[in-house]
């Protein structure tokens, strides 16, 4: 029996170390193939790292607006969904309340309240509108509801509107209410100031400056909260008062029609700037990406050629491997 030699050794190491200089080899050249860009930058780029980094950065940074771009735009969609929700309850209960005649009887005054209520829980429930986790309309306080549940918020109203004597009694209560600091904005709205500008492209900054605590949609919920209150008991049998009352009601949400329009048209605004931006952005992104590929591009052929011979190198080498290893083996035996 002979032992091992110490040419054997030697051997072995030398096959083992080229096996893993070929296998580093396949790796790079198969990422090269795959990529169609230089696996070593830094060689690719003769050592000057500088316009490959400046490039990287640019990309990260836009990267960066992007999502937040992406986020704004989704944000200021919803507030829009939104505002037409609002908008449509709100027209559609004025011009019925209006249609109402002085001598309107108790069964349709009745029927508009109801119908009032609901359009009133639809604004509140529109302006609660979450994108994520975040609400939309609480401004720099996402994180609670922009206004207290329509049940609580009418429960409010009842409060307000209890005692009154005529319809004036009431439009005078519940729009006080509504515009003073310790009524609506300090017990139903549950956001807070307008959220601060956002950048959403290069020297493109733009706000969604709205909030539930908004002139236009206060306006919008009183004029709701009014007419919702022939459906909660106020004034009750005084059939004439009711009536009154409604197209009070009707002509503060025909008022506030203006507003709204102003408002969405504001807001759609602000949607255009934010698709001009990251159309901008987007196509900036791509220019440094053709940049970037045109500094580490490599002739793809080439580095599939060199691949496919490193593959029949390390094939070579497996079977030299291990015929060597039987033969080894049989000495050894």
């Amino acid at each position: 029996m002979s032992a091992v030699s110490l040419g054997d050794l030697a051997r072995t190491f030398m096959l083992r170390r080229q096996n893993v200089a070929l296998k580093a080899d396949a790796q790079r050249l198969s990422t090269e193939v795959i990529t169609g860009l230089a696996a070593d930058t830094r060689r690719k780029v003769g050592g000057d790292l500088a316009v490959l980094n400046s490039m990287d950065s640019s990309l990260a940074l836009l990267a960066a607006r992007s999502s937040i771009t992406t986020e704004t735009a989704m944000t200021a969609s919803a507030m829009q969904t939104a505002l037409a929700q609002m908008d449509g309850v709100a027209s559609g209960l004025s011009l019925d309340l209006l249609s109402l005649t002085p001598g309107g009887s108790s069964t349709t005054i009745d029927q508009l309240g109801e119908q009032a209520e609901d359009a009133f829980r639809s604004a509140v429930s529109a302006l609660n509108t979450q994108v994520g986790d975040r609400s939309i309309f609480g401004g720099t306080r996402p994180q609670a509801a922009a206004v207290v549940d329509a049940d609580a918020l009418l429960g409010l109203l009842d409060t307000v509107a209890a005692g009154a004597a005529s319809a004036a009694d009431v439009q005078t209560a519940i729009g006080n209410w509504f515009d003073s600091p310790a009524g609506y904005a300090g017990l139903a709205y549950g956001g807070g100031d307008v959220l601060a500008p956002v950048t959403v492209g290069s020297g493109e900054k733009v706000t969604l400056g709205v909030t539930a605590n908004d002139p236009a949609l206060r306006e919008t919920l009183k004029g709701l909260a009014m007419a919702a209150m022939l459906n909660r008991g106020a004034l009750a049998g005084a059939s004439a008062d009711r009536a009154e009352l409604a197209q009070i009601a009707g002509k503060v949400l025909v008022q506030g029609h203006g507003e709204r329009v102003d408002l969405a048209a504001r807001l759609g605004r602000t949607e255009a700037r934010i698709d001009q931006a990251a159309s901008a952005a987007a196509a900036e992104a791509t220019a440094l990406k053709i940049a970037r590929k045109d500094l580490l591009g490599i002739d793809e052929y080439e580095a599939a050629s060199r691949l496919q011979a490193t593959q029949s190198q390390l094939e070579t080498l497996y079977s030299l491997t291990a015929r060597l290893s039987r033969l080894s083996l049989t000495d050894y035996l």
